[in-house]
């Protein structure tokens, strides 16, 4: 109770603060909220504030940026959320699902301020949208699905012989709830057998991790579950102490010890984001019509001092391919791909055009859901 009374009094100060300067200005007035700290979401967050900086709107300049954070705690949420709505926001990023559905509840009985989400892993099954084109008018964004039918099979690559998986997460994240309904039918499709723990808060993971070494399990899994992620360090230690290999994600997991991680950038997750937001303060783009994006990168990261730590050996075919390696403390990265202004321009354009429903898409997919498709 301590603890939640510390976070609502901080989240309020913080919002409070922002409020007072917001009256001052006439900017438009961006509240982004998150669930809690770790890199994918502080990533999501950071590249919608990239993209929006690129195109003009700057924090204490030509715009006004109010940033809160649940640490974790999802009545916090509710409370920033109500917070950006009483002092007037023009727009709320919410990254990662509780925070989205956060925003979703505050602003329904308003029908806004307007929403833009990411890094969240189904709008569907989180009561965001019924459909890609059906959703409430004044909320949309982005999926953030991980290549789990890719990933998964990475734990053969590393421990040939596996046949027990440890795996934990939140059943209280709705994110994390529709990962497991994916994970487990194909664990068991690839004769693996799923040792799980639950857990509602990230101090809980080194005491579900060492019940999981208990129970034998050849391998640590870590889904998108942002309190686990949140939590890695502790897993890792564990897995590190038990030379029981992690493999998880979300490539920002490798540099804090998974030994691969596959998945999402999620700093592109913020990007388009950022890219939905500025169309949209820009008068360009229409939330109501607008298709939830959803972003197909595959990106993998390995680390090969993690390797060593939990005892196993990378084969050189992953290593290959890997877009990030950690060896030796040092992290090689592939060169990007340079891009002009004005290509940029015309992907951003793009990206948006691709992103409007038509009528007659949206009409189909109304029908299907009144046909109970």
């Amino acid at each position: 109770m301590l603890r939640k009374l510390v976070l609502l009094t901080f989240a309020l100060a913080c919002l409070s603060i922002g409020g007072a300067a917001v009256a001052q200005d006439d900017v438009p007035v961006i509240g982004f909220m998150q669930f809690v700290s770790h890199p994918a979401l502080n990533a999501g967050r950071d590249g919608a504030v990239e993209v929006l900086n690129a195109a003009g709107y700057v924090d204490g300049e030509t715009a006004r940026f109010i940033f809160a954070n649940g640490e974790g705690d999802i009545p916090t949420l509710t409370t920033i959320a109500n917070s950006f709505i009483d002092q007037g926001v023009d727009l709320i990023i919410a990254t990662s699902t509780p925070a989205a559905q956060a925003a979703l509840n505050a602003t329904l009985p308003l029908e806004g301020p307007p929403v833009i989400y990411n890094i969240v892993t189904s709008p569907y099954g989180a009561g965001l949208a019924q459909k890609e084109c059906v959703h409430p008018a004044w909320i949309t964004g982005t999926q953030a699905l991980a290549p789990y039918e890719d990933t998964v099979p990475l734990i053969f690559d590393i421990v040939p012989d596996a046949d027990t998986v440890g795996y934990i997460y939140n059943t209280a994240e709705a994110n994390s709830v529709a990962n497991t309904n994916i994970l487990l039918p194909l664990f068991e499709t690839l004769g693996l057998t799923a040792e799980i723990q639950t857990i509602s808060t990230s101090a809980e993971v080194t005491t579900a991790a060492e019940a999981l070494v208990s129970r034998g399990v050849d391998v640590f899994y870590v889904a998108t579950d942002s309190t686990v992620v949140a939590g890695l360090e502790a897993l890792i230690q564990v897995a590190n102490e038990n030379e029981i290999p992690v493999i998880a994600s979300d490539p920002s997991s490798a540099a804090r010890g998974a030994v691969l991680a596959q998945g999402l950038d999620y700093m592109q997750e913020g990007r388009d984001a950022g890219r939905m937001a500025v169309a949209f303060l820009r008068g360009e783009f229409d939330l109501a019509t607008a298709r939830i994006s959803r972003q197909r990168t595959n990106l993998l990261a390995v680390n090969l001092d993690a390797a060593a730590e939990q005892g196993v050996t990378v084969p050189e075919a992953l290593l290959e391919r890997a877009g990030i390696i950690i060896e030796n403390g040092a992290t090689r990265m592939a060169e990007p791909e340079m891009i002009s202004e004005d290509a940029r321009a015309e992907a951003d354009a793009a990206f948006i055009a691709a992103l409007v429903c038509s009528e007659e898409e949206i009409a189909a997919q109304m029908a299907e859901i009144e046909a109970g498709g």
